[in-house]
């Protein structure tokens, strides 16, 4: 059984996302060992390893920002990971964001493969450390032998940059695989409840929201996930609940009207596949969202606005018509079925085989 050491940058035991899915999905068939960075959320939680899944968590020192502490954690981690891979042995080093590829050791007998799954320099970083990102990303792309991009926006972006179309492919985000077969209507009653999934953190426009519940007032909105923000708006009919397991998601949501994705459009945002998406649809209600290009692949399920007034209409659209989707149930499962984590870990193994074949 091939090896593959699993490096993300996302803590594990944050909420879960693309890394979680794809590691879990190849460890059927691989010999996964992953490995994930700490968030300070998170610091002292204990981190169990999943069945066959081995999970384990590396420390770095935090602002590592700083060219100091940034370089002690690059001279830590290359040690760590030395002595880690002699150990492994593993087949494929796998890599969640290009900063991580500064702690890997040089002249490898791996391969390397990079998931470019979110724009790495659309964070609060320095100028300074994004020079730092995109020179390990161009590092990492010249050494890899497969790149994956989850979103048309970062497949074009890394082809013009990088000249690396040969061996990069396009492989979306998607849902855990496990639909609801039999979702019943309900019909809406008073308050009407607006749901989020995700992280809370700067891209959510809480002006435009703080405006929909200025003009109706038979409405709610419900947060679920970590919140990044320092200070969120604090409103009464605005309801936080953190993060909640996966597993028990569906038990949360499904008395909810319509979901919503109330974002403030930037780089990073435009880049985004976004797996809420995929989720939204899953639970079968209404959904909501900003428009932006990359979105037109859910055309068939979102109702779209680009502006305040745009979503006032929509959201008065939804009362006055009793909460009805854009989609049928048929249309539901059918998506669903073809852009399951199953169906994506199933084009990762044939990519793999398919670039080990053609290094060999």
């Amino acid at each position: 059984m091939k090896k593959i050491l699993y490096i993300m940058h996302v803590d594990w035991t944050w909420i879960k996302q693309r890394p979680h899915f794809i590691a879990e999905g190849l460890s059927e068939n691989f010999q996964l060992k992953v490995i994930h960075f700490r968030s300070k959320h998170y610091l002292f939680k204990k981190t169990e390893s999943k069945g066959e899944l081995s999970i384990s968590s590396a420390f770095r020192l935090p602002y590592y920002e700083n060219e100091i502490i940034y370089n002690l954690n690059k001279i830590y981690l290359r040690f760590y990971f030395v002595r880690l891979i002699k150990k492994f042995k593993p087949d494929y080093i796998w890599i969640t964001f290009p900063q991580l590829y500064d702690y890997i050791p040089s002249n490898l007998d791996c391969k390397i493969i990079y998931d470019c799954m979110d724009l790495p320099t659309g964070f609060d970083f320095s100028d300074d450390f994004n020079v730092k990102i995109l020179d390990s990303e161009e590092r990492l792309v010249n050494d890899a032998s497969l790149v994956l991009a989850s979103s048309n926006y970062l497949f074009k972006r890394l082809n013009i940059k990088y000249q690396c179309k040969d061996k990069l492919f396009l492989v979306r985000n998607a849902f855990d695989g496990e639909f609801i077969k039999d979702s019943t209507e309900k019909r809406p009653v008073k308050p009407y409840k607006i749901g989020y999934v995700g992280t809370i953190s700067k891209w959510i426009d809480f002006r435009k929201i703080k405006k929909t519940l200025d003009e109706i007032e038979d409405m709610e909105y419900h947060f679920i996930g970590p919140i990044e923000l320092k200070n969120v708006l604090i409103e009464d009919r605005i309801k936080f609940y953190g993060t909640i397991e996966h597993k028990e998601l569906y038990d949360h949501v499904k008395d909810f009207d319509c979901f919503v994705m109330p974002f403030k459009i930037n780089e990073l945002i435009q880049s985004v596949d976004p797996v809420k998406i995929y989720e939204y649809i899953n639970f079968d209600k209404p959904i909501i969202s900003v428009y932006y290009k990359e979105l037109e692949y859910f055309s068939n399920f979102i109702y779209f606005y680009s502006n305040t007034e745009e979503l006032l209409e929509l959201l008065y659209q939804m009362v006055n018509k009793g909460f009805l989707r854009k989609y049928s149930n048929e249309e539901r499962v059918k998506f669903l079925k073809k852009n399951s984590w199953d169906v994506r870990v199933k084009e990762i193994q044939d990519l793999l085989m398919k670039s080990m074949k053609k290094l060999n």
